[in-house]
């Protein structure tokens, strides 16, 4: 029973007045304060966020334009006025209230935000992300358990983000929509930014990134502008990046993504570069995609793909080492794709790559059709990526190096231009291996070029890697087509970011340039660096050629060695150079009939656009005659000789082996006319007694014997054309004074004009004078006259005087080549008293004799030998001989008695050894005293080297006290004689004397006897 039910009491009526009058006032209150409430509900509310914001440690300021019981319409500031961190013109948030009636505690979800024009300012500092203000508010949520409340929808309009980090500032755009939890649609657009972080930088004109879903699967479309990047060494410049494809939607409850995926992504840049200066790689016109089709798994640590991936890539235009390539397209094809990121990325798969480009250009080399395939497994893990693949590569091209073909190259140099225009280079079984310790190649099959002429160059590897690891061996052969014959080792080869090298072994033999048949053996260090190889000589490098062809004046048997500077030996790049120390260098050039040998100095010779230069700075070298007939003694030379745009110059001085000074020599050659000459002027020559000598510098001059004193000088030059050569000279004599075979010779001067040096000629009438000959008896007014031929010095005639009288050479030849030569001397009028006096018989007889005749001799192998000649007196003279120099004669029908004799005494003539008999001694005392009236002497070599004489004298004794017999009476009567007789005065003498001397001995003697007159006094 409640208070109502209990009976109404009398007194109590009062009291349900102020009830009624309380509760109604009450009502009243409640309905005033609930009108209150509603009317000042956005305080209320605003009040109440700010309040809760506020207890999260949120700073914010919310402004609301709507409010009801199912949401609310504001505006929105998160952070310091002055800066926020969040802002929003119109925040929209819908929600339903939720109870007991919903079987969930009392409360709000909300079902719905809109942001519009929102902006957001993050940052992200050292890998960390905050929002500002916001911070706390995250934190808090993400520490609250997860509910299985819907999630509500999300739009978010023209909002605004900005992120700073540690490169840089990030600023874009952003239009999203969230249904039910699920991204429907995302536009973001980034603005024009610049980065840096260490080692890289970045300047972005823009981007933007489209996202939206139908199904289970989301499409993407990402995009990039970049004006300029670098990373490391490496830039890119007017470049852009952009991913397409499809995705599936993401489990998020599950937290797995499964389904199909297809992605393409595509890059392109006007310009890419890696390094600097010389060794900067670049490529323009870069074009590159690359899709992938397959299946996905798995979620963010448990990702898993499956497929297939293709793609290509294309330069216009790339540079690497000095190599220039144009139209380079690349292929990719991975089949069998497997990548995991469980454990660490891991992927692996089927691999086959194309490489094309249309031309590839260094220096002088150019290569089209540049083609390769490679294919093989490949797999990729934390420690990098493994494959091996099966390579095959060939290409077309050509090497013009040598410049273009000439009408006047040398045959081996249009073979070797004509071989290296076009080849073929074809690597059919390449294998390379891709491991994190590096890239190998291996060569089971030879790599080869083939020239278009038949020629073959052959690689292969000197061991089981042509390369691996930076490093590895290989042998290079060529032969055949124009190619010269080489042989190429290298041991072992270094690579580097900076280049090649290698230590090499080289024999090559061919023809290059002017050199025909030539050969070269050497080893050492090759480096290939910046399109270009070098070579350093280990030693001395082996050298030899056939010949130096220089037209119709080649330059033959050249061998030597060329020694290492300090420089390369040898340098390819836009051409070829050789730089060395000549030493040993040999040579002949057979248009001088001269060779060359020790010669030594540097050397530079090079080829560039086919044009060969030259310099050669000779220290010393040897230069030697070869001709049949020597012309002079090898000499010494020194200079310079320099070939440039086909053009040869020299300067050269001669020395003889002591050092001494000779000539100067200077070069000229046209090659454009294949014309040139040597030129040699020696000077004036001083000759002293203990300088200078003729004899040592031809043996042409070893008459002019030791010691020579005067003057000469030589003028001449040698001058060739392409069909041929010809030379001439002058030497002229001035006061020579030196000692001949017949004498001291004075004042010996003259011309000679030489109408070739090669073989030597002088055209006839050459005439050498001499003041004086001091020979046995003072020659005067020598003379000779002469011309030289191909085949014989032609002595028209030499005269000189004697005793009062001339001797003449009649005109004879003498042969060059050597041999037998025929003479003639006429003899006029030449007193032979002083060459008597002079010779070694001068204590052995006196002979007063002008006689004139002709005495032919010829010049042989064993000597001079007399053929027939013919002497006369010709005037009366006188004749003693001592009895020791008559040991030897022979009396044949003279008669050396007086009228009237016995006829014993005319047996003793016959037998005049016979000392018993006195009438021999008759014999002996005419030719001691002998007057002659006539006399003649036929004059012949005999066997043996003897000059037999057969005199013809008529005259009488002559002895300087008259003589007279004085017979005793015994005497007459028994006719016997025990004493000598004296041959009476004025006994008449008509003799024949047959005798003969050694003219070989005698010949030996005179000269033995003319070098004891002409022989410079000893030096105590």
């Amino acid at each position: 029973m409640t208070t109502h039910d209990a009976p109404p009491q009398p007194k109590a009526r009062p009291r349900p007045t102020v009830w009624r009058v309380g509760l109604v006032l009450g009502l009243t209150a409640a309905a005033a304060g609930a009108l209150g409430v509603y009317a000042a509900r956005r305080s209320l509310a605003r009040d109440a966020v700010t309040s809760w914001l506020r207890t999260q440690g949120v700073e914010a300021e919310i402004a609301f334009q709507a409010f009801d019981p199912g949401g609310f319409t504001g505006s929105l500031r998160v952070g310091p006025a002055k800066d926020p961190d969040l802002t929003a013109e119109v925040a929209e948030i819908r929600y339903d209230l939720v109870g007991f009636w919903t079987g969930d505690p009392l409360g709000a979800r909300v079902t719905s935000v809109r942001l519009v024009r929102p902006t957001l300012k993050a940052r992200l500092k050292g890998g960390a992300l905050s929002l500002g203000a916001l911070d706390p508010l995250v934190a808090r949520l993400k520490a609250r358990p997860s509910t299985n409340l819907p999630l509500p929808d999300i739009s978010i309009e023209a909002a605004r983000l900005r992120l700073d980090t540690d490169q840089g500032r990030l600023a874009g755009g952003l239009d999203a929509r969230v249904d039910h939890g699920r991204l429907q649609r995302l536009d973001a657009s980034l603005d024009a930014a610049r980065l840096a972080g260490r080692g890289w930088s970045a300047a972005l004109s823009g981007g933007e990134l489209h996202l939206v879903t139908h199904g289970s699967r989301v499409a993407v479309a990402a995009a990039a502008r970049i004006d300029a990047a670098q990373v490391q060494a490496g830039r890119m410049e007017a470049g852009q990046i952009k991913l397409s494809g499809e995705l599936p939607y993401p489990d998020l409850a599950r937290k797995q993504v499964l389904g199909e995926a297809v992605l393409t992504l595509t890059t392109e840049a006007r310009r890419a570069a890696w390094g600097d200066g010389p060794r900067e790689i670049w490529a323009t016109g870069l074009r590159q995609t690359a899709t992938f089709r397959g299946q996905g798994g798995g979620w963010a640590d448990r990702l898993t793909l499956d497929g297939a991936v293709t793609g290509s890539a294309h330069a216009e235009r790339a540079s690497a080492g000095g190599a220039s390539l144009h139209g380079l397209d690349l292929g990719l094809d991975l089949s069998d794709l497997t990548w995991i990121r469980a454990g660490g990325d891991q992927a692996r798969g089927q691999a086959r790559v194309t490489l094309a480009a249309a031309g590839l250009s260094q220096g002088d080399l150019k290569l089209t059709g540049l083609a390769a395939a490679l294919n093989g497994p490949a797999a990729f893990s934390g420690e990098g990526l493994r494959t091996r693949l099966d390579a095959r590569l060939g290409a077309r091209g050509g090497w013009t190096g040598l410049g273009a073909i000439k009408a006047g190259d040398a045959p081996g140099d249009a073979a070797l231009k004509r071989a290296l225009a076009r080849f073929d280079v074809t690597a059919p079984g390449l294998v390379l291996a891709v491991a994190p310790e590096g890239l190998s190649i291996a060569a089971p099959r030879p790599i080869n070029l083939l020239t278009s002429t038949g020629g073959r160059v052959t690689l292969t590897a000197a061991g089981p890697a042509l390369y691996a690891k930076g490093q590895g061996g290989f042998r290079l052969v060529a032969d055949g087509g124009g190619l010269p014959a080489a042989d190429l080792v290298v041991d072992h080869y270094q690579a580097d970011a900076a280049g090649v090298t290698a230590q090499a072994r080289l024999v090559a033999a061919g023809s290059i340039g002017p050199v025909v048949d030539g050969r070269v053996e050497t080893r050492g260090q090759a480096r290939i660096a910046g399109g270009g190889l070098s070579f350093t000589a280990d030693n001395c490098a082996s050298l030899a050629a056939g010949r130096l062809e220089l037209g119709a004046n080649d330059v033959t048997d050249l061998a030597g060695r060329l020694c290492p500077d300090g420089a390369p030996l040898l340098r390819l790049d836009k051409g070829w150079s050789v730089r060395g120390l000549a030493r040993d260098l040999a040579a002949r050039a057979p248009f001088l009939e001269a060779q060359v040998s020790e010669a030594a100095g540097p050397l530079s010779l090079q080829a560039r656009g086919g044009d060969l230069a030259l310099t050669a700075d000779v220290r010393s070298a040897r230069l030697q005659d070869t001709a049949a007939q020597t012309r002079f003694n090898p000499v010494t030379a020194s200079g310079v000789v320099r070939l440039a745009a086909g053009d040869w110059t020299g300067d050269l001085r001669l020395a003889d082996t002591a050092r001494r000074p000779l000539a100067r020599v200077t070069l000229a050659h046209d090659g454009a006319t294949g014309e040139g000459g040597l030129k040699l002027d020696t000077g004036t020559l001083a000759f002293t007694p203990d300088g200078l000598q003729p004899a040592a510098l031809s043996p042409a001059a070893g008459v002019v014997g030791s010691p020579a004193e005067g003057q000469a000088s030589f003028v001449g030059r040698v001058d060739w054309t392409p069909q041929g050569a010809s030379s001439e000279g002058v030497l002229k004599v001035d006061g020579l004074d030196f000692t001949s075979p017949a004498g001291a010779v004075k004042g010996l001067e003259g011309q000679v004009v030489f109408t070739s040096l090669s073989p030597l000629r002088a055209a006839p009438g050459q005439s050498l004078k001499a003041q004086s000959i001091a020979a046995m008896t003072p020659l005067t007014g020598a003379e000779v006259r002469f011309g030289i031929d191909r085949e014989a010095v032609q002595v028209e005639g030499a005269q000189v005087g004697v005793s009062g009288g001339r001797v003449t050479l009649e005109p004879f030849e003498i042969p060059l080549a050597g041999g037998v030569w025929h003479a003639a001397i006429q003899v006029d009028r030449v007193q032979l008293s002083d060459l008597v006096e002079a010779s070694p018989f001068a204590d052995r007889m006196d002979l007063t004799a002008r006689v004139s005749g002709r005495i032919p001799f010829a010049i042989t192998a064993e000597g001079v030998r007399i053929e027939g000649g013919d002497l006369h007196a010709v005037e009366p003279g006188k004749i003693t001989i001592r009895r020791d120099a008559l040991t030897t004669v022979q009396g044949e029908g003279g008669e050396a008695v007086a009228e009237g004799a016995p006829a014993a005494a005319q047996a003793a003539v016959a037998n005049p050894a016979g000392a018993q008999d006195p009438y021999s001694d008759f014999v002996y005392q005419a030719m001691e005293d002998l007057a002659f009236t006539e006399l003649s002497a036929k004059v012949a070599s005999r066997p043996e080297g003897r000059l037999g004489v057969i005199f013809h004298i008529k005259g009488e004794h002559s002895p300087p006290t008259p003589q007279a017999i004085r017979l005793t009476l015994r005497e007459i009567l028994t006719r016997r004689f025990q004493r000598q007789l004296p041959l009476p005065s004025g006994t008449k003498v008509d003799l024949t004397l047959d005798t003969s001397v050694n003219l070989d001995q005698l010949l030996s003697d005179l000269a033995d006897y003319q070098r004891l007159r002409g022989s410079r006094p000893v030096q105590p």
